[in-house]
């Protein structure tokens, strides 16, 4: 019995540090196989939503931090949108949806990205499901527009799922 007490306690422990450890992180996860992704997607029913940023990116942290990770703490435990970053500018290797290699900026350029931040959201098959967020500004709407597009985004999949497109 005692055992078990204190391996609630430090999952506990654990759990509530998580969003914290994840504050200070410069990035969202980046993905290495967007096979593993669209497999998330497919289970959640949620949208893969990706910020495309590069380095010296003015606009990236406030997009990052103030829109991006709460939405990826709020959904900790449970399924949400599929969040991940990708640096515009980088050569890291990863596999796309079809588990072709190809780098970071290669993935960018597929999807015509050339501004950063820019946030797309694709389901499972790296279809676009809205239109981009291209930019920060928007007037200091940016989470309605964020907030818009998501549900749009997740309206998208639900349809399909109904319609049996999987």
């Amino acid at each position: 019995m005692r055992s078990r007490t204190a391996w609630w306690h430090w999952a506990m422990l654990l759990f509530a540090c998580a969003p914290a450890a994840f504050a200070g992180q410069t990035m969202l996860p980046h993905p290495s196989d967007l096979r593993q992704e669209a497999a998330l997607v497919q289970r959640w029913g949620e949208p893969l939503v990706i910020l495309f940023s590069m380095p010296d990116c003015s606009y990236c942290p406030e997009v990052r931090t103030n829109y991006l990770a709460p939405l990826v703490r709020s959904a900790a435990g449970k399924p949400g949108p599929v969040i991940r970053e990708i640096d515009i500018t980088s050569q890291q290797p990863m596999r796309g949806f079809r588990g072709e290699a190809l780098t970071a900026a290669q993935f960018s350029r597929n999807y015509k990205i050339r501004v950063s931040p820019t946030v797309l959201m694709l389901d499972q098959d790296g279809t676009v499901l809205t239109e981009p967020l291209v930019g920060s500004g928007m007037g200091g709407f940016y989470g309605a527009y964020l907030d818009r597009a998501l549900q749009s985004a997740q309206a998208g999949l639900q349809a399909r799922r109904k319609a049996g497109v999987q």
